[in-house]
């Protein structure tokens, strides 16, 4: 970990400063904290619902030591919680008094056409507007928002936060074309002659066949399919039907929610177990709350047809979990799922969705495209042609999309020969004398941010189950930060050596280490009878220290200060 930066910020994709937005909401300018979430990340409306918060694994109450007799909490604070309350609490005017500060943008006459509306689209746009292009978006749906729009249902994901989002982008200047598709109304050697540059953002909407016999038969509808027909309206005719779900990640689990709420029995078939499952313990906790069954160890090998034309049944095999030869060469190191013999059986299912994987659809592309990736960044094999998101590194999270958008619109005006021109957040250097805290004893303040809701008695199918956190909650959970973006800072110049914060220190962050030498030598120091190098002297750990401020106290010459660096 880098010691300017806090260990839920390094962990973070586009490495929001979440100790910064914290500070600016305990002092109350939600407007403030929004811009410092926008710089880094786009949708933070969006991320504040639907992201997968590496932050807060990474969150250093983990690392509380506790005492003798005491009691402390290490659950992470709910950043993505706070995230969501900022922009919901913001002021009706925040979108205009953006725009008042933005606006205009200095052009500089070079355009780039992306292919995608979707996160990583919409992301790289938001850069290369702001860096002064002209952007063109062109999206083959109907709506804009790619997987944000068609792959999250709004129960989870609201449409209108959506919008929101992308209508700010469009008075920034992008222009977003509609149900205009790669290979049938625009092609990409058309594209790279119009404009100076491409970048291919289409995500990972083909998906995956599960390679079992009937699966062309009518009522058979990937996951992903399912989803997008839900979003965009489209008839899917499954009231009062029994709908069998493979699969075991969050598609799975949206799918197998969405039919319940358009009024089916749904359940879940996974051929590995429980502990295996992509998806994560809130969404099997919602699985078990909304009365959906999920059969694990189990496997289908064939759909069976009503004469051959309607889905009627589902063949399945039980499995078993194997250590077998390869196994560990997996993703993860999982076990390999393996049919148990002669234990073949059928349930009743009259809808399959099958949501095991998804890819990007290759086929309006030429034969030999293919992409340049790794150290050489976001560039293809056709010159000026970009790309990143889902399309590049198949399905992903949304957090992760925008830090790749990121850095591929950073490489387009490389290439293109200009500087971006990004906001940035002016550095604020600070150095205190004291614990930056915001409270006594942080250590001990319990979580109570619960992410995560279900389907409730209202009638209302598709509203928003996850709660935002009240003025008093989200008060209450940012003081619970550690203000991890402050390090200690002890001037060797007039440390004694005495030792005295090293056996304060109740998070071992301290070591007095002495070194001796020679008398005569450059930047030595004499004590006790001893010559010491210019090395010597306290060491600290930042990724234990918890911003205490135990050693401040205990110092006797106030020889020590937290600062914060940026």
């Amino acid at each position: 970990m880098s010691v300017a930066v806090p260990p839920c910020q390094n962990a973070c994709p586009t490495h929001t400063n979440v100790a910064e937005y914290i500070r600016l909401i305990l002092e109350g300018d939600f407007y403030g904290a929004w811009k410092v979430n926008r710089v880094a990340n786009v949708f933070p409306s969006i991320c504040g619902r639907v992201c997968v918060h590496y932050c807060e694994s990474a969150c250093k109450r983990q690392y509380i030591k506790p005492r003798d007799g005491e009691k402390f909490s290490r659950e992470p604070v709910a950043i993505r919680g706070l995230k969501r309350f900022i922009t919901d609490n913001l002021h009706p005017d925040y979108v205009e008094r953006f725009l008042a500060e933005t606006l205009p943008i200095k052009k500089n006459s070079k355009s780039v056409a992306i292919i995608g509306a979707g996160p990583a689209g919409l992301a790289a746009a938001n850069d290369l507007i702001l860096s002064g292009c002209e952007v063109v978006v062109f999206e083959a749906l109907p709506e804009p928002g790619g997987m944000l729009r068609v792959g999250i249902p709004s129960y989870r994901l609201p449409i209108s936060i959506i919008t929101e989002e992308i209508n700010i982008l469009k008075r920034l200047g992008v222009e977003i074309k509609l149900n205009t598709a790669l290979g049938r109304d625009i092609q990409l050697d058309g594209l790279r002659k119009d404009f100076d540059a491409v970048f291919v953002a289409a995500g990972a909407h083909r998906p995956k066949l599960m390679k079992v016999k009937g699966e062309e038969l009518e009522g058979v509808f990937p996951g992903i399919v399912f989803l997008r027909k839900l979003s965009l309206g489209e008839p899917v005719d499954v009231r009062g039907k029994s709908v069998a779900v493979i699969g075991g990640g969050f598609t799975a689990a949206d799918a197998a929610r969405s039919a319940i709420r358009m009024g089916a029995r749904a359940f879940i078939l996974y051929r590995r177990g429980k502990e295996e499952m992509p998806m994560d313990e809130l969404e099997q906790i919602a699985l078990l709350k909304e009365g959906i069954p999920v059969y694990y160890l189990v496997a289908p090998v064939e759909i069976i047809g009503q004469g051959g034309k309607k889905v009627a049944k589902l063949k399945c095999v039980k499995m078993e979990l194997k250590e077998e030869e390869g196994a560990k060469s997996q993703k993860g190191g999982r076990r390999v799922p393996v049919p148990v013999q002669d234990s073949e059986f059928e349930i009743n299912a009259e809808v399959v969705v099958p949501a095991v994987a998804q890819e990007p659809d290759l086929t309006a592309f030429p034969l030999n495209f293919n992409f340049v990736t790794g150290r050489q960044g976001y560039s293809t094999n056709v010159e000026g042609v970009f790309a990143a998101g889902d399309f590049l590194a198949g399905t992903t999270s949304v957090i992760e999309v925008i830090a790749q958008a990121h850095e591929a619109s950073i490489e387009i005006l490389k290439f293109l020969g200009q500087d971006p021109r990004l906001p940035s957040l002016p550095p604020k250097p600070r150095r205190l004398d004291n614990s930056p805290w915001y409270s006594e004893d942080p250590e001990r303040l319990r979580r109570e941010k619960v992410y995560g809701g279900w389907l409730g008695p209202s009638g209302q199918r598709f509203q928003e189950v996850e709660d935002s956190m009240s003025r008093e909650l989200a008060i209450y959970e940012a003081t619970r930060c550690l203000q991890c973006d402050y390090f200690i800072d002890i001037d060797k110049a007039s440390c004694h050596r005495c030792g005295r914060c090293v056996e304060s220190c109740p998070q071992e962050a301290l070591e007095l280490v002495l070194q001796e030498t020679t008398e005569g030598q450059p930047g030595t120091w004499f004590s006790n009878g001893k010559w010491y190098t210019e090395d010597s002297g306290v060491h600290t750990t930042p990724e234990l220290c918890i911003q205490c401020g135990t050693c401040l106290r205990a110092c006797p010459h106030q020889n020590i200060s937290f600062v914060r660096q940026r």
